[in-house]
């Protein structure tokens, strides 16, 4: 069902919907969000604040929500939060994206130590993946080649990387783990493409 995240009755809705249509919650993927590079200087307070109430506020909103019911409905679940490795990497035109996902970060291990052990809570943060977000970067063969040669595995990530990642959280093969961000960037350590932004 469509879902405006950043509006509490529609995260509200969403959780009745599934309940009615499973009776049960088992796992959670927050997985909307995202926010455009700006120069910090031209970032206005109501764009940093949208950041966070997309990227951080949602999830834990709907955590709040799914927590109670997972425990109900199935005795237990799993949290697995979207991040992206902008939340730790040093870059460029993020200031709010990037603020945004590290408080996502803190938020999944926060969050993990409380309602440990019946629900667990994790976190991937996800570098460069080839999807709509990357098409700039993937449509210009010279900012391509220079994506690829700054990450190690050569390539931009697939969702499929990403939802394999998910899966195993998800799933009792992970019945162990809970609040820890787990890097799936194909090996980067910095950016692979750099956003330029005015010199003072």
């Amino acid at each position: 069902m469509s879902c405006d995240v950043t509006k509490s009755e529609s995260l509200e809705a969403l959780v009745a919907a599934a309940l009615a249509e499973f009776s049960r919650i088992d796992v959670l993927v927050n997985n909307a969000g995202g926010t455009g590079p700006r120069p910090a200087l031209g970032t206005s307070e109501r764009f940093f604040e949208a950041a966070l109430r997309f990227n951080v506020t949602s999830a834990f909103l709907l955590s709040r929500l799914c927590i109670p019911k997972m425990i109900e409905s199935a005795g237990g679940g799993a949290i697995v939060n979207i991040s992206s490795r902008s939340s730790d990497m040093v870059q460029t035109g993020f200031v709010a994206y990037g603020a945004a996902k590290a408080a996502l970060n803190m938020l999944t291990r926060n969050l993990a130590a409380e309602v440990a052990p019946k629900v667990r809570v994790n976190a991937i943060s996800v570098g460069g993946v080839d999807t709509q977000a990357l098409a700039m970067v993937m449509g210009s063969d010279a900012l391509r080649k220079q994506f690829e040669a700054n990450t190690p595995m050569a390539r931009p990530g697939t969702p499929e990387d990403i939802a394999a990642a998910a899966l195993f959280l998800a799933s009792d093969a992970a019945s162990w783990v809970t609040g820890k961000i787990f890097q799936i960037d194909g090996g980067t350590e910095s950016p692979a493409i750099r956003v330029p932004t005015p010199r003072l």
